[in-house]
């Protein structure tokens, strides 16, 4: 039984039945198989916030396509808007939580041509954090991991979209 029990598996295994991770597998858009990424622009009132984004985004791609400043294609992204309300209050009513979103444009180009191969507009995401009244820094620290979060979170998204070619 066990002999049958491995054989089946290795039957499995050996005719690759077509498995694979989201966002590990398949082909980007218009063939790109080296994209560079410079630091995306940021037109929102919140400072400092495109380096987190664009990282998120490198090493999200990195495991797809080759990451290179003389890549034959640019991904360029605009965060449009940096917003935070609250979402839940106290029984004294103080904002206990808040959710964080960020809109950003995204496209592809070929930079030879600058013809546009993948492009999405409007990409939100959000993220909640909890406040600590106590504790301003604390609280501006959990809004921080909140962007990287949520930063992650869209470039996953974004890269399996591409991907699927949603």
């Amino acid at each position: 039984m066990r002999t049958a029990v491995a054989l089946l598996i290795s039957l499995l295994v050996l005719s690759g039945c077509g498995y694979h991770l989201t966002g590990k597998a398949g082909n980007m858009p218009g063939g790109v198989e080296g994209l560079y990424i410079p630091v995306f622009t940021n037109v929102t009132l919140k400072p400092d916030i495109e380096s987190s984004v664009t990282a998120a985004f490198v090493n999200e791609f990195l495991t797809t396509v080759s990451i290179a400043e003389d890549a034959h294609f640019v991904m360029e992204g605009t965060i449009k808007s940096y917003d935070t309300a609250p979402i839940s209050f106290s029984m004294s009513d103080v904002a206990q939580e808040y959710r964080l979103t960020v809109v950003m444009d995204l496209r592809i180009m070929k930079r030879a041509t600058g013809e546009v191969v993948w492009q999405a507009s409007g990409v939100a995401d959000s993220e909640d954090f909890t406040v600590n009244t106590a504790s301003p820094s604390d609280t501006r620290e959990r809004e921080a991991a909140a962007l990287l979060k949520l930063a992650r979170d869209t470039a996953r998204l974004v890269k399996e979209r591409m991907l699927v070619r949603f």
